[in-house]
């Protein structure tokens, strides 16, 4: 069953949790702000008002009894106070009371008013100081002023919308930008060969979406790897062929009478015609192989092992020891295909050897083989048949991937013909991506 491209539970709860967690971060920064920058004006203002309120309701009370104190001058007669026990005050009070004292020269006894307050926002009782018995305690509402009554229910609103603003960014910020961003990020430019699959993460829509794309790019995956493989089995079946039909037409170049002679360069033209189309077909096949993996190795190490590989054919390793970075796969195919080449073609043994010119390393495969001298070389007509014969005597199509190699590594293949045999260097460049010699 398909996954929904909608927000499932976790997403919900994950949503919920931002939302909560940005209300407490408003709240509490709320609270720090009232408790650092507010309080002392409240303290200041609840002081001044209380100090007032106690002189003008003493005085009072010495021209008229409690029942004739006016409309809303809320008193109580009690001996222990209208809240009965005496509990201790909390700081906001101890400070209102000092000021008082400090500040007023009133001193009076307080007690906060408990549940169910007498008024909604709450208050205070101070007891008064007059003649009467039971003692009068006035109540004292707990206010800012008559202007900024509305303060404190809009500073809870204002906390409460911008907590969930702030959660909802945070949310959309690490749950849908920072996983589309990974996506983006991650997503191909050109086909690079495999596709990288994408980071499944975010939300439930952004994970379902990148879980699609991941099953297109492996699909086209597969089928880039299908492609190579039926590519590499065409190569592989048309090598066979055209190498016989190459041995055939030498043998008859020396046997056929001068009359054939045009038909046989016909025949040979054709034939590098379908060499390199089959070069061609190597190419592709290797055009889209993964990227290089660069990595540090033992150069005579490697060389060595793959000479031992060989078993009984005489290869003589002669490389020094050298420590480079370059990519070890692509290093030991080529090197494969070049002792592969030289054994089909020339003679035992095969030299390999290498070293280091000023930025450059060479790697060099030598065989033994019956190759033409110089002079011959250099008097042969070069669009004569047998200088193309010689030349591409050693040139399979294995040195195709070798060139890539090369390629890949800034640097380029050469073919020297010597006295005793044919010489295949490799000349890789000291890049940021190998070989760098250390």
């Amino acid at each position: 069953m398909n996954p929904s491209p909608r927000f499932d539970r976790a997403d919900w709860l994950r949503l919920f949790f931002y939302l909560i967690g940005g209300c407490g971060f408003t709240f509490a920064l709320f609270w720090v702000a009232l408790n650092t920058f507010l309080e002392p004006k409240l303290v200041s203002e609840t002081a001044l008002r209380t100090s007032r309120s106690v002189g003008l309701v003493e005085l009072a009370l010495q021209l008229v009894p409690p029942e004739k104190l006016p409309q809303g001058v809320i008193v109580n007669r009690s001996w222990q106070g209208p809240e009965g026990e005496v509990r201790s005050l909390d700081a906001f009070d101890r400070k209102v009371q000092l000021l008082m004292q400090s500040q007023y020269q009133v001193t009076r006894q307080i007690q906060r008013d408990q549940r169910p307050f007498v008024d909604s926002w709450g208050g205070m009782w101070v007891r008064l100081e007059t003649f009467h018995t039971p003692p009068i305690w006035l109540y004292q509402p707990e206010r800012l002023s008559t202007s900024s009554a509305w303060f404190l229910p809009l500073l809870r609103s204002a906390a409460l919308f911008m907590g969930l603003a702030i959660g909802t960014i945070l949310f959309l910020k690490q749950c849908v930008e920072t996983p589309f961003n990974k996506v983006f990020s991650k997503l191909p430019d050109g086909l690079p060969a495999p596709l990288p699959l994408l980071p499944e993460q975010g939300i439930s829509p952004l994970r379902v979406l990148s879980l699609r794309i991941n099953r297109l790019l492996e699909r086209l995956n597969n089928v880039a790897a299908e492609r190579r493989a039926f590519l590499r089995g065409i190569v592989h079946d048309l090598a066979g062929p055209q190498t016989r039909i190459g041995l055939h037409l030498e043998l008859m170049s020396d046997s056929l009478a001068d009359s054939h002679q045009d038909a046989l360069q016909a025949m040979t033209s054709d034939m590098r015609q379908l060499e390199a189309i089959t070069q061609q077909l190597a190419l592709l096949a290797e055009r889209d192989q993964p990227v290089v993996s660069v990595q540090q190795l033992a150069l005579d190490d490697l060389c060595t092992r793959l000479a031992t590989s060989y078993g009984g054919q005489s290869i003589d390793c002669k490389v020094p020891r050298l420590l480079v970075r370059l990519d070890a796969s692509g290093l030991e195919r080529s090197l494969c295909n070049l002792i592969d080449n030289a054994l089909d073609h020339g003679q035992p043994p095969v030299e390999i050897d290498a070293w280091t010119k000023k930025a450059t390393l060479v790697l060099q495969v030598k065989d033994q083989g019956r190759a033409p001298s110089k002079a011959n070389l250099l008097t042969m007509p070069t669009k004569s048949p047998a200088y193309d014969r010689q030349r591409r005597r050693h040139r399979g199509l294995g040195l195709a991937i070798v060139e890539r190699f090369c390629r890949d590594h800034q640097g380029s293949l050469t073919v020297l013909p010597s006295d005793q045999g044919f010489i295949v260097q490799m000349h890789l460049l000291a890049t940021q991506e190998g070989p760098v010699v250390l």
